[in-house]
């Protein structure tokens, strides 16, 4: 048995926090901070030629730095 390599370990890693993420689980890493999603409401808009238009809903992932 060998040891995983950084990559495998980051891609391991970031695996687990993408599946604990999409299913509305807050990821904390001690030292790093706290990983979450936070969900964004519909909104109007402009876009550089002053239209308007409806920015449709969505879910963000947040990050609240260890103190």
């Amino acid at each position: 048995m060998s040891t995983p390599s950084a990559k495998d370990v980051i891609n391991a890693f970031s695996r687990v926090m993408r599946e604990k993420l999409e299913n509305g689980e807050t990821v904390e890493v001690p030292g790093l901070g706290t990983f979450s999603v936070e969900h964004r409401p519909s909104r109007m808009t402009e876009d550089a030629d002053g239209e308007s238009y409806m920015a449709p809903p969505r879910d963000v992932v947040t990050f609240d730095p260890a103190e």
